[in-house]
């Protein structure tokens, strides 16, 4: 796999403000656009997001047929992992860990665009970026999520100073705060589902106290969980913060955010007010702003189920995050998974397939959550389709037993993905 080191992450941070400032100047002064790539041959694929369900997608049509001319579309110059990432917050791993380059995705044949997608026009069948328009036969639209930060009053004004950390890169400066914290109350709110990651917040939960106990700080995470309980894995979390941090986390239910006082440093729930030295408020969510512009769905982005194509365009596949009308929990393995499963229902089409002759197999799922540093527990998913219902049936197996066998088989799990998506080329 090709490793970014932490010297490579801070350039990748000025090379990405470098990037933000052209791309304001590009959509100002962009009058005509002309193509970046030229005209589509017939088989050219553009993908909207370098994340799991992207990196996955591009790699697998790849390797389905070399002849497929890929082309990944992707703001940030370096990729990092949301899965695995409470392990950086509390001081497990370095960040060199869940960070990766794209120069094998580069070598396995897939162009990389390192720019924003700023429209698409379903019509014209392009992409615009900000340098140009890239015509594609088919789009997959890949973006992962946005916050709802209207959705609590008085966050929208202060979000520069409360980092959410459910998006790449956003971790550095929570952990930055973190490793600034002397004490107090670190208030962790939870909002309701459908978010990223449903048992992220409750492993960050566990991974933050794991964090204030090792390193002797007088302090306590105040978990504030708009839900009546944790939603993913509850026994085998409520079982850590009993067993392993009664000191040092209080989980409060039904206590949802619905205001913050930055000044006072205080939120708001239905519970009464809660004072914070520090917080990581977690906002509701929804899919990314593209999404809206290409005009493929509003909060979310529905599918014509049983497969990943847009209710809205048969030349549109929605990947990961962004879906909004299945049960599939939204993971990284989830979006991986997708990934699969759409490279080989393209490089099907691509060969002259009906889609009624193309299978439309259904990804699963299984998530690992760390609750000390080598202990995990795991859920995992099968998805079925229902077609009397015309519906996606879900069967869960959970593991709420904290072990450091599954711990082991977490980092092997991570690895394994990371290594298809990011090792050597095709």
């Amino acid at each position: 796999m090709s490793k970014v080191t932490r010297r490579k992450v801070l350039k990748a941070g000025a090379v990405a403000g470098t990037a933000a400032a052209s791309s304001a100047f590009a959509q100002e002064f962009f009058s005509k656009p002309s193509s970046v790539l030229g005209p589509a041959r017939g088989n050219r694929v553009v993908i909207i997001g370098g994340g799991w369900g992207g990196v996955s997608t591009a790699r697998h049509l790849r390797r389905k047929n070399p002849n497929i001319e890929v082309v990944l579309i992707e703001k940030n110059p370096a990729f990092m992992s949301c899965p695995m990432s409470n392990l950086y917050l509390g001081g497990v791993k370095d960040l060199d860990f869940i960070v990766f380059d794209y120069a094998n995705v580069a070598k396995a044949g897939v162009t990389i665009v390192n720019e924003r997608a700023i429209e698409v026009n379903r019509a014209g069948r392009y992409v615009r970026t900000t340098s140009g328009i890239i015509f594609y036969n088919y789009l997959v639209v890949s973006p992962g999520i946005d916050y709802m930060y209207e959705a609590i009053q008085g966050y929208s004004e202060v979000k520069q100073f409360l980092p959410v950390g459910f998006k790449p890169w956003e971790h550095i400066a929570l952990k930055r705060q973190l490793d600034n914290f002397e004490g107090g109350d670190l208030v962790l709110a939870i909002p309701k589902p459908p978010y990223r990651c449903p048992p992220g917040p409750y492993e960050r939960a566990a991974m933050l106290a794991y964090y204030l106990k090792t390193n002797q700080i007088k302090g306590k995470v105040i978990v504030l969980d708009a839900n009546p309980g944790p939603i993913s894995k509850g026994p085998g979390f409520t079982a850590a913060y009993n067993d392993l941090y009664k000191d040092y986390i209080q989980y409060i239910p039904q206590a949802e955010v619905t205001a913050i006082d930055y000044a006072k440093k205080e939120v708001k729930t239905p519970l009464g007010e809660f004072k914070f030295d520090l917080a990581n408020i977690i906002p509701p969510m929804k899919a990314g702003e593209i999404v809206r512009t290409a005009t493929l769905g509003d909060r979310w982005a529905n599918v014509r189920l049983p497969t990943f194509l847009s209710e809205r365009d048969d030349r549109v596949y929605i990947i990961g995050d962004v879906i909004g009308n299945v049960p599939y929990p939204k993971s990284g393995q989830v979006a991986y998974n997708d990934g699969k499963i759409i490279a080989d229902h393209i490089a099907q089409r691509i060969t002259g397939k009906r889609l009624d002759e193309i299978a439309n197999p259904l990804p699963d799922n299984i998530c690992y959550s760390f609750v000390s540093s080598e202990e995990a527990i795991w859920v995992s998913h099968k998805h079925n389709w229902d077609e009397a219902a015309r519906q996606v049936r879900q069967q869960a197996t959970v593991d709420n037993n904290r072990t450091r066998p599954n711990g082991a088989l977490a980092f092997e799990w991570a690895r394994g993905l990371w290594g298809d998506m990011f090792g050597p080329g095709a």
